[in-house]
């Protein structure tokens, strides 16, 4: 296709725009990167500057003609002002910075006369005053010595602490010896049996073992091995290591008897002991527990329960 002269410059202006128009963008985004290049700390130190004191008179005077002072610092944290006050020049702060910026640390002070530009006669003079903190400073003898002694102590008190773990645990054992318990199935009377034997029975430790002596010492005796299950959750099959050889070791009197001694029977309880009260005082002594069935208070059952535990 042929194309005129004028549509020819018209294409050739066009496509220099356009090469001008991105040649700006990457020139533009060059320049961006490096300025977002530049750290913290290096504009910092390019802004640094000399800066001026008032010397007699009001006339000013510059830092680089302040007598140079000498105080402890240390390399590491010290900042700009204190380099200044040292006598240190600007272009040596700011190579310290660089140094720093970049991860360097001054671990002795014989680190920091290695600073470019530093003389013999700076570093005499400021080498008593170099103050290096522990963490930046290498590991010597005496760091290690410290931290054997530290863990020695530490050692020294888990030694302790065990020691006082097995005593304790010793001393639990001769208080509460572990009991042995029964291998073959036996027949404890209900009855006789103490705490010691009830706990070298399977499924019975010190806390059942004082529920079943606490709730026969209420009753007055067992008369049935089935009482057994009334003691709080006491399993059913625990009833096949006891019987019942000796009767009810303790009775009632049941004219005689005042309403708490009634009410503290767990057969009897508060609400029946004062029926048996009223009954008493209304007809006299009992002769019979069939008499106390005309009371609301008593069915048969009742009767049956209370009955091995009463006598006239």
């Amino acid at each position: 296709m042929y194309l005129r002269r004028s549509d020819r410059r018209a294409l050739l202006f066009l496509f220099a725009v356009i090469v001008a128009f991105w040649g700006g963008l990457i020139l533009e985004r060059y320049l961006s990167r490096s300025e977002a290049l530049l750290t913290l700390d290096e504009a910092a130190m390019d802004s640094l500057q000399v800066v001026s004191t008032e010397g007699r008179g009001g006339l000013p005077v510059s830092a680089e003609a302040a007598a140079p002072e000498t105080f402890p610092f240390d390399p590491n944290t010290a900042d700009s002002t204190a380099f200044r006050r040292l006598g240190l020049a600007e272009w040596q702060i700011k190579s310290i910075y660089k140094y720093r910026a970049h991860g360097g640390r001054y671990h002795s002070p014989e680190d920091f006369k290695r600073l470019y530009g530093m003389t013999p006669e700076v570093y005499e003079r400021l080498e008593p005053y170099i103050t290096i903190d522990k963490r930046f400073r290498y590991y010597d003898e005496e760091d290690f010595a410290e931290a054997d002694a530290r863990r020695a102590h530490s050692d020294s008190l888990r030694a302790r602490a065990a020691a006082l773990d097995a005593a304790r645990r010793d001393s639990l054992a001769r208080l509460y010896p572990r009991q042995e318990k029964f291998t073959e199935l036996v027949q404890l009377d209900l009855n006789t049996v103490d705490t010691t034997t009830l706990k070298k029975v399977p499924g019975i430790a010190s806390v059942r073992a004082r529920q079943i002596l606490r709730y026969r010492d209420h009753l007055g005796g067992f008369y049935s091995v089935e009482q057994l299950a009334e003691v709080n959750d006491m399993p059913l099959e625990l009833q096949a290591w006891f019987s019942v050889k000796t009767g009810v070791y303790r009775k009632l009197n049941i004219n005689k008897a005042s309403v708490v001694e009634l009410a503290r029977h767990p057969y009897i309880g508060a609400t029946r002991a004062r029926a048996i009260d009223t009954f008493r005082r209304k007809h006299g002594n009992l002769t019979s527990l069939s008499e106390l069935s005309l009371l609301p208070e008593f069915d048969e059952a009742a009767i049956h329960r209370i009955e091995p535990y009463i006598e006239y």
